[in-house]
């Protein structure tokens, strides 16, 4: 053996060329590279996990103040279409509640779940439901005259506007609604559209001849 070759008697020990270690040291540094790569991949993965459950939860949560909205909304209109057709409130049962009786709680749940635009709908909803409800008032209180459903009566002529600016409203506020329960529907609609309009623009013109 030649002394100073590797592998010969009182030849320095080898190290990698490369990074300065020994295969010993080499080896415990991969065995470590790979046990934090494990604990990382495992940590993000129950982070993303976690990250969805609690937006499950929140989506829950906010389909139950959705599916309130939709059941509000619905007995607004009915009741709005009743006093529009007899010009009068059905009687209400000791103990029933009404709409509006559900207004205010239901709009801090969707302060919480909701999203600013179905709020902010929400809220024209009912404001045109306090319209209507305030013009009722006016023509069944009036003093000259006895009210009468009749457009020849001011009071019931303005009543029946702001009925329909309710209905309006009502019909803004329940397709928003659609919109965001149903994302991808309304998504590969718009899609759907995006390519028709696409393959019209690209669809070549026949150029018209030209007689001598």
């Amino acid at each position: 053996m030649v002394p100073g070759v590797p592998g010969s008697p009182g030849a320095p020990a080898r190290h990698d060329d490369a990074m300065g270690l020994s295969p010993a040291e080499a080896a415990l540094t991969g065995t470590a590279f790979g046990a934090l790569a494990t604990f990382s991949s495992a940590w993000l993965i129950q982070r993303a996990t976690t990250r969805r459950e609690r937006e499950n939860r929140v989506w829950d949560r906010r389909m139950a103040v959705y599916d309130e909205v939709m059941m509000v909304v619905r007995r607004m209109a009915d009741l709005r279409e009743t006093v529009r057709r007899t010009g009068a409130f059905p009687e209400r049962r000791p103990g029933d509640t009404g709409p509006a009786d559900a207004m205010s709680p239901l709009l801090a749940r969707l302060e919480i779940y909701g999203s600013d635009a179905l709020l902010a709908a929400c809220k024209r909803a009912f404001a045109a439901r306090r319209r209507w409800n305030l013009a009722w008032g006016t023509w069944h209180t009036q003093r000259d005259n006895n009210p009468r459903i009749s457009d020849n009566d001011e009071f019931w002529v303005e009543f029946k506007k702001t009925v329909k600016k309710s209905r309006k409203a009502d019909h803004r506020l329940l397709a928003l609604l659609r919109a965001e329960i149903h994302p991808q529907r309304i998504s590969m609609g718009q899609k759907l559209l995006t390519r028709l309009k696409r393959i019209r623009l690209l669809k070549p013109r026949r150029r018209r001849s030209i007689s001598p």
